[in-house]
């Protein structure tokens, strides 16, 4: 009993340091530029402290990311984040960690424009928002990255891999894009945290709560709403009586019913969108169908293979994953694919057509296909237990998600998700053609935690998070063979 007992403190003290290890990680790098995506996310957050209102019109020139109803701006993003933000920001205001400097952000150049011709922008820096900006990218960027990273490490664990579960885990969720939109006041991550949760609860039968948590995954970004009938035909296949998708209904109702009011209180209609009112010319495609029509061949090959945004390039563990799963399917071991992953892979063939055919499928300036994110949430935590029930080549594993590793490193240390449209028809690959030049030619963002804090140079604070990386993988995989070795041997007996 006290043997247990032990072992259990041990299982709360690691997974404790697990996560917080991660939070460090994951939030070392600052995301305080003024880009439209987050800003406006973050301006309702003001508008809402200071006049108690979700309209923007004061600060509405600072985005182009807005819609106008009338003749009051919003902003036109999924509103969950910014709505949890809003408290958040309160608190904030309480221990005066609202307040800034009026040269914040503007002490080390800002070379994000460089590639469109604007060699330093610090003088685009907006101070007075750097506060939300950064709250935001923790607690809906750093966070549930932390706690996905966490859950595959946890999951993989119970499955005994032939790997360390710390050096799958890490290295693939690390060497991804998704790394790269942590501690970022984007909704990509959250609402893919969300949407994991939601299957994770699918597959323990909690579908309640499973159509709950999906429902918050839909309020942070809309299209994750095409996972629930999938959710929806796994349970009657599951179950086979009706009781059960209608409880798994009965969860998402809320969320249906909160965004319909929500839409009717600014629009005036329960079922329309406030990205159907997009302001700004580019954008009114969003008009028409919310900008989508039919997928093309381009935006197949560009979200799947392509060098520009290409899933598998940006997430590349999927090539081994996408490797073993076919090998495992030619060898006929389909039991090691449950009811809950074919309906993932049908929800995520429908999802990924879906965003092909949107107007701006490769999702703006970006660092792989952020559109993708929830997508690739789930499919990288399943896949990756699906391809640990066989003895899996540690190379091929480690080779993939070193590459991903390098190109995400790379990537936080220039212009992070910030990469231009490609200026010419072609071949183009962000990591030859962006991270590259800027890497080499010292253009390194100075919004790291060692730089922002310590003055070190920004080349310094950038080189610090690998060396913090490699330290904090090592130390962590040590640890684990250390005390719970024993529970793998014995697994094995």
């Amino acid at each position: 009993m006290a043997q247990q007992r032990s072992q259990k403190n041990k299982r709360i003290i690691y997974l404790s340091l697990f996560f917080l290890v991660n939070v460090l990680l994951s939030s070392y790098f600052l995301d305080i530029w003024p880009t439209p995506n987050c800003v406006s996310r973050a301006l309702p957050v003001l508008t809402f402290s200071e006049s108690k209102t979700l309209k923007i019109d004061k600060y509405a020139d600072f985005t182009l990311d807005k819609s106008k109803v009338g003749e009051h701006f919003y902003s036109d993003k999924a509103p969950l984040p910014t709505l949890c933000m809003i408290p958040l920001y309160e608190i904030m205001k309480w221990f005066d960690l609202d307040l800034v400097q009026d040269d914040a952000g503007k002490t080390y150049p800002v070379y994000i424009g460089y590639h469109i011709g604007k060699d330093d922008l610090r003088s685009s820096m907006i101070p007075w928002l750097i506060p939300v900006l950064i709250a935001g990218g923790f607690v809906f960027g750093s966070i549930p990255f932390s706690l996905i990273v966490m859950m595959s490490y946890v999951a993989l664990h119970k499955m005994k891999p032939s790997v360390s579960p710390v050096l799958m885990a890490m290295p693939a969720w690390y060497g991804s894009f998704i790394f790269v939109f942590s501690g970022t006041f984007f909704n990509h991550v959250f609402a893919g945290f969300l949407l994991l949760a939601s299957f994770i609860l699918l597959k323990r039968n909690n579908y309640v709560l499973s159509g709950l948590v999906l429902g918050f995954s839909f309020l942070s970004e809309y299209t994750v709403i095409i996972a629930a009938p999938f959710w929806l035909i796994c349970i009657w296949i599951k179950e086979k009586k009706m009781r059960q998708p209608l409880i798994f209904a009965a969860g998402l109702l809320p969320s249906i019913v909160f965004i319909a009011i929500y839409n009717w209180m600014i629009t005036g209609y329960p079922w329309t969108m406030l990205n159907a009112y997009h302001a700004t010319e580019e954008f009114q495609a969003l008009h028409h169908h919310y900008g989508f029509s039919f997928p093309s061949l381009k935006a197949l090959w560009g979200l799947s293979f392509s060098g520009w945004m290409g899933l598998f390039n940006f997430a590349p563990v999927l090539y081994g994953i996408a490797f073993y799963v076919i090998l495992m399917w030619i060898r006929n071991q389909r039991t090691h694919f449950s009811v809950e992953a074919k309906c993932l892979a049908l929800f995520g063939i429908t999802f990924f057509v879906t965003i092909s055919s949107f107007f701006t499928w490769w999702g703006g300036w970006s660092y792989g296909p952020r559109y993708l994110i929830v997508l690739a949430v789930p499919l990288l935590y399943e896949g990756m237990l699906i391809v640990s029930r066989e003895k899996i080549n540690p190379l091929l594993f480690y080779a993939a998600a070193l590459w991903g590793v390098a190109g995400a490193w790379i990537a936080k240390a220039t212009v992070v998700y910030m990469v231009p449209f490609p200026e010419y028809e072609g071949f183009f690959n962000p990591f030859l053609h962006i991270l590259l030049p800027d890497f080499f030619s010292g253009r390194f963002n100075a919004n790291n935690a060692l730089t922002a804090f310590f003055d070190v140079s920004p080349q310094a604070g950038v080189y610090s998070w690998l060396l913090l990386y490699a330290v904090s993988i090592i130390a962590l995989w040590m640890l684990h063979d250390k005390w719970f070795a024993v529970e793998h041997q014995n697994a094995g007996k």
